[in-house]
């Protein structure tokens, strides 16, 4: 017998509001009372629907007591970005304008979301709106995204927040993470969601790459802000191998992710990638003496050989128009497939209620019909 995603259902209005917050949980007892208060003060009215990877604290029954907060308790961990699609799914069939993803640690301000808002109104090129991403006190800038995102992708902003210039509605950005974002419905329907060849780290690297393929622009929004309490970012002491593991992980998502950018050529491109990897490696062990790093580049790169067909399958995928991956059922999956995809267009059908579930699965109404 299959496990199957249980879904608690909150009572919903005669009118849905537009906006629907999706949040991905993962043992997240310490920051999901603090994520979904702040999200109750929004003053733009929220559908919020979290996705709990099947926690093993007491996430769920924090989440439980939110009675207007839908809830999607899958069986098992499917990483960030299939949870993420799982959530978004949901909130398109229930006729969602925009989506906006959240990360469990994080505190919002009231109005962040009614300036994304408002910036996405005014310039309909923008796929992706991200709010200025706060330290847990609010104090000052993340430090890492300052360091990764602000300093080399938004320096406009910064140029203007240090001169004390006026500070402009938006700013365009080469990439932001996904902590917060704000897409839009046609950005949904034409880009996709999170590709599920990425368990953790740098599906919002590919989503971005994809993003400016398909002629959308992405935008950081100085006038909205959040808190990020950074749960996930605490350094603690590790045991060398579970490490090596975690640096090997994120560089195969690294590797993943640079075979699969739409602005390169996909042959040439992929040996360049391969060749470059292997190089740093190399030179991490020969120049800086660094066994761990040079171990960990080669064990991601032999995860990646094998995979270089199902990669390449996915890029091709990615680079046509449609809801790639967000028409995936709450577990993640069409038919039992994790790989396959389904494109329904904004106008298809839904199945009859007796159909079998992945023909529910393959035609999902990407918006409900008028009443």
């Amino acid at each position: 017998m299959s496990e199957t995603p249980t879904t608690t259902t909150a009572p919903t209005s005669a009118r849905a509001p537009r906006v629907a917050c999706v949040v991905v949980s993962f043992n997240g007892a310490p920051w999901i009372a603090d994520c979904l208060n702040a999200l109750r003060a929004s003053t733009v009215p929220l559908r919020v629907i979290v996705v709990d990877n099947a926690s093993s604290d007491a996430t769920c029954e924090i989440v439980d007591g939110f009675a207007e907060v839908t809830m999607i308790r899958e069986p098992k961990n499917l990483g960030f970005g299939r949870a993420n699609n799982a959530g978004i799914a949901r909130a398109l069939a229930d006729g969602a304008d925009h989506v906006f993803l959240l990360n469990q640690d994080t505190v919002l301000a009231p109005d962040a979301v009614e300036h994304l808002e408002r910036e996405a109104a005014l310039n309909p090129k923008l796929g992706i709106l991200c709010p200025l991403q706060l330290d847990g006190e609010g104090e000052s800038l993340d430090p890492t995204f300052l360091r990764y995102y602000v300093a080399p992708h938004v320096p406009g902003y910064l140029s203007d927040a240090l001169t004390r210039h006026p500070v402009a509605g938006h700013y365009l950005a080469e990439a932001l993470p996904a902590a917060a974002w704000l897409v839009t419905r046609e950005f949904l329907e034409t880009v996709g969601g999170f590709d599920p060849l990425f368990f953790l780290y740098c599906e919002d690297d590919d989503l971005c790459a994809r993003a400016h393929h398909h002629g959308f622009d992405i935008a950081l929004v100085p006038a909205a802000t959040f808190r990020h309490l950074r749960g996930f970012h605490v350094k603690t002491a590790q045991p060398w191998l579970k490490q090596l593991r975690r640096r090997g992980s994120r560089l195969r998502s690294q590797i993943v992710c640079d075979i699969k950018r739409p602005s390169a050529g996909p042959l040439r491109h992929l040996w360049y990638v391969l060749g470059a990897h292997l190089f740093g490696g190399a030179q991490q062990l020969l120049v800086h003496f660094n066994w761990r790093e040079a171990a960990a580049e080669l064990a991601a790169l032999l995860r990646v050989l094998p995979q270089l067909p199902r990669i390449r399958r996915h890029r091709a995928v990615c680079l046509r128009r449609g809801p790639h991956w967000i028409a995936l059922s709450a577990t993640g999956v069409v038919g039992g497939d994790p790989d396959a995809t389904v494109t329904p267009t904004p106008h298809t059908a839904p199945a009859p209620l007796g159909a079998p579930m992945d023909a529910r699965e393959a035609s999902f109404p990407t918006r409900p019909p008028q009443q």
